[in-house]
């Protein structure tokens, strides 16, 4: 009897206290207005960030601000790859974004953003990764369906939500470009280092796309003025030839350095003084004029943006597209800790 009585009492408690706390969680505020809702109806697609975060330098603003480092990726996918290309390969860049920002993190052993001391990183393209708010990134859109494709990458990020590329454990230098024109490049081949997954491959994957081939004119005179600051000799052209005494290529084509009056420089000021798309280039002198023909844009190195979407579009997945273009390496969870 005494039994009963108290079960009797436990039941009473559990219905008062149990029962409202239910209903109020069933109809609490989502916090969604309906102006954000997508145009099915449904909710926008959303972060689970976690307790992770970092510190990032805003250009335009000049400011420090703490964000969570996956809400950080929308804007980072959002600026760096176009929303209309293929989900498996916008996953591949969140991936490639996030371990680059692992890599930086300071609470995970990083160096911070260097330009900016107090940073983990920094929204200027030339230096960290390029990055756009949500104003930005609709204005961006503003042609399209801005509420899609938003929602878009906000799925390519959640669905590979804390993933890196690890190289032996590590997480890698996950460098990209925007087409690499047929065949990725080694990081020694442009930069001093020479990383074991940083091979080129053979990419046919961007043919369709991402500036294959680029033709311009430049005249001699020019040529000879944007490569003044970079030579202490003018260079000039003799019997209608452009005076380079020596063109040193990789093995994928670039120019790695390039003798211009006698001076030697590397491919990447070649490409800096003539803002070229890459240092995939062949010339001809016609007259006073440089007929230059470049293939691909960007340093050709790591990630081929336009290959990894047409790896995509060809059935692959995100984490084929990272083990193709960074060579020996896993697709693994950080150990945020």
């Amino acid at each position: 009897m005494k039994r009963l009585a108290l079960l009797t009492v436990v039941f009473v408690a559990l219905v008062t206290i149990g029962l409202p706390s239910l209903l109020v969680h069933g109809t609490q505020d989502t916090g969604i207005a309906e102006e954000d809702l997508r145009p099915d109806g449904k909710e926008p697609q959303s972060i689970s960030a976690g307790e992770v975060n970092l510190s990032v330098y805003h250009i335009d603003t000049k400011e420090l601000v703490d964000m969570s480092l996956e809400e950080y990726l929308v804007g980072v996918v959002g600026a760096e790859m176009p929303a209309s290309f293929a989900m498996e390969a916008l996953k591949a860049q969140a991936v490639c974004a996030r371990t680059y920002a692992v890599n930086s993190m300071r609470a995970y052993g990083g160096g911070g953003c260097t330009k900016h001391p107090g940073a983990d990183v920094c929204t200027d393209s030339t230096h960290c990764q390029a990055w756009l708010s949500a104003e930005q990134l609709a204005e961006k859109w503003a042609a399209v369906d801005a509420a899609a494709c938003l929602d878009k990458i906000r799925t390519a990020v959640s669905e590979t939500a804390g993933i890196i590329i690890t190289y032996n454990g590590e997480p890698v230098d996950a460098v990209f470009h925007s087409s690499c024109g047929g065949h990725t490049e080694n990081s020694e081949d442009v930069w001093p280092e020479a990383l074991p997954y940083l091979r080129g491959v053979p990419c046919t994957f961007c043919a369709n796309g991402g500036r294959p081939q680029t033709a311009f004119e430049i005249s001699i005179a020019d040529f000879a003025a944007a490569i003044r600051p970079y030579c202490s000799a003018v260079p000039v052209a003799s019997s209608g030839q452009l005076l380079p005494s020596a063109v040193e290529r990789s093995a994928a084509g670039r120019i790695k350095s390039i003798t211009v009056a006698g001076e030697k420089i590397s491919g990447s000021v070649f490409r800096k003084a003539l803002n070229l798309p890459s240092t995939n280039v062949a010339w001809q002198v016609s007259g006073e004029k440089l007929i230059i023909t470049a293939k691909g844009y960007g340093h050709g190195v790591g990630l081929c943006q336009y290959g990894a979407n047409g790896m995509a579009e060809k059935g692959e997945t995100y984490q084929d597209i990272l083990r193709y273009y960074y060579s020996g390496t896993e697709i693994a969870k950080a150990d945020f800790r």
